[in-house]
């Protein structure tokens, strides 16, 4: 088989139409059309073909992802899940954000920072419920436990359970007065620990906001 023809499209980014015996036959990008130096004249096989659509398909599936982590950091799961849900195969997805990995587009330690601090100041959360949003994100859990450290502090947390706690008086006090002294200070408590608090942490603020 013969390309008998390459059409420059009129689209936004240069793409062409190949034609191949005389017939359409794939669409490729110019990163793609000079990557692999294709001409007319130029004999292909089926697999040459098939070598051609994955170097396409694997280009596509790289601009998508370049512009999906360019609003904000992206987990290397959460590209891999944007990538597989615009139809391509999840071992493409992963070829794909391994390579942005080892152009340090990626970086699952430097998101995980990233995606604590910020949740450390929008939103008060015990440890617990840290850990398990970034192992929702796919982070490793060495990665998870070295920034929880580096992150989060006892006294952030402490911090944090007080915060949270006299919020939460505030909005449930009608609820809380009709409570005993005893009854009170377990559902506080277990408010703290649903929240992803040390039990140390909730018995400490506990103690603190309703003495």
């Amino acid at each position: 088989m013969f390309i008998t023809k390459i059409i420059r499209k009129r689209t936004r980014k240069p793409s062409f139409s190949v034609h191949v015996e005389g017939t359409p036959a794939f669409e490729l990008s110019e990163e793609v059309l000079t990557k692999l130096g294709l001409e007319v004249g130029n004999e292909i096989s089926e697999t040459t073909v098939e070598q051609i659509l994955t170097a396409e398909a694997m280009a596509r599936a790289k601009t998508i992802a370049i512009n999906y982590i360019s609003y904000r950091p992206r987990s290397a799961q959460e590209v891999v899940t944007k990538l597989t849900r615009k139809g391509f195969s999840p071992d493409l997805a992963r070829k794909v954000v391994q390579r942005l990995q080892d152009l340090r587009m990626i970086d699952d330690l430097e998101f995980a920072r990233m995606f604590t601090r910020d949740r450390k100041r929008r939103r008060p959360l015990g440890r617990a419920l840290l850990r398990r949003s970034l192992h929702a994100k796919g982070i490793a859990p060495h990665f998870v436990e070295q920034v929880l450290r580096e992150v989060v502090t006892d006294e952030d947390q402490e911090h944090a359970a007080a915060q949270l706690a006299a919020k939460h008086l505030r909005i449930s006090q009608h609820s809380y007065q009709k409570l005993d002294e005893a009854r009170r200070r377990k559902r506080l408590h277990d408010y703290l620990l649903r929240r992803g608090f040390s039990n140390d942490i909730a018995s400490k603020t506990v103690r603190a906001v309703l003495s």
